[in-house]
């Protein structure tokens, strides 16, 4: 569902976009997402931000950044993810 991608080689962080263009529903992604131990940070209404391991900001463009450099990590939270992300073709 994402394809992951490296920003920079200095950046400590990995970009996660979705396939296809997509709307995320970010209320619901809060109300699913503390049943799998991340902890909520910020809700905008346009961006959310998680802890589990490290940090996770969600648009609800479809864009993830991970803020780790450990790409295992990455993978383990997109997986995850995957599970709870309730993805809306534009």
């Amino acid at each position: 569902m994402f394809e992951i991608k490296k920003p920079c080689l200095n950046c400590k962080s990995y970009v996660l976009k979705p396939k296809k263009k997509v709307k995320l529903n970010l209320e619901s992604i809060v109300k699913n997402i503390k049943e799998l131990s991340f902890e909520v940070l910020a809700f905008t209404g346009s961006m959310l931000s998680l802890r589990k391991k490290c940090k996770i900001n969600i648009y609800n463009s479809g864009k993830i950044v991970v803020i780790t450099k450990d790409l295992n990590q990455v993978h383990e939270i997109a997986k995850e993810l995957e599970n709870v992300i309730d993805i809306k073709k534009r």
